[in-house]
């Protein structure tokens, strides 16, 4: 796992720190760089998380107050592959937000075809676990971007429930892997959304 940066709690702790450090020192500059929280934290990939602490552990170390950003290994924010793609506007859990390029709908014979591709080998690419609480129905939208998956509402996800992600960074990159799996399997089809529906499981 590497180490990206403290967790939004402890990071904005830190900032508080230096802040008040700030405030009766001269300081070069005068501020210490901005934390990345909220939605800081929301419209930032992990290599600018990255980049972000080691300015603030650089400020601090060049304004002789190292000790104020010793953050516990606990409370730091690990990923097996840190992003580093562009993060849009729009948010949401369920949208590549940053993937803005045009793209054209497959015919239905190539769409009938990946979706027979998922339901076919759906425990493969998800996973026994989800296997059992889900199934692939049907790609909509304008351009067959969007997967609606039947699920069990009463099992939760491993990335928090079937509407929103977990707060726990870790548990929402799972989201990211399901859909990354999904993705892989129907290539050069991809999609952007991932609709869930508790309606007539099976």
């Amino acid at each position: 796992m590497i180490r990206v940066c403290p967790n939004p709690g402890p990071w904005h702790e830190v900032f508080k720190r230096l802040t008040r450090y700030a405030g009766g020192h001269t300081c070069l500059p005068p501020s210490p760089p901005i934390a990345l929280i909220l939605s800081g934290w929301g419209f930032t990939n992990d290599i600018q998380k990255m980049r972000r602490w080691e300015e603030t552990v650089a400020w601090a170390h060049n304004n002789g107050c190292a000790d104020l950003v010793e953050v516990s290994g606990d409370d730091f924010y690990y990923v097996d592959e840190p992003t580093s793609y562009d993060v849009g506007p729009m948010g949401g859990p369920m949208y590549r937000a940053w993937d803005f390029d045009e793209k054209e709908k497959p015919p239905p014979d190539q769409t009938a075809k990946h979706l027979e591709t998922l339901v076919s080998h759906w425990e493969n690419i998800v996973g026994p676990e989800l296997a059992r609480v889900s199934s692939p129905v049907a790609f909509t939208g304008v351009k067959a971007r969007r997967l609606l998956v039947r699920v069990d509402g009463a099992v939760r996800p491993p990335w928090g429930t079937w509407s929103h992600l977990s707060n726990v960074e870790a548990e929402r990159r799972t989201f990211t892997r399901f859909r990354a799996s999904i993705n892989a399997a129907i290539a050069p089809h991809e999609v952007d959304h991932i609709d869930f529906t508790t309606n007539q499981f099976l």
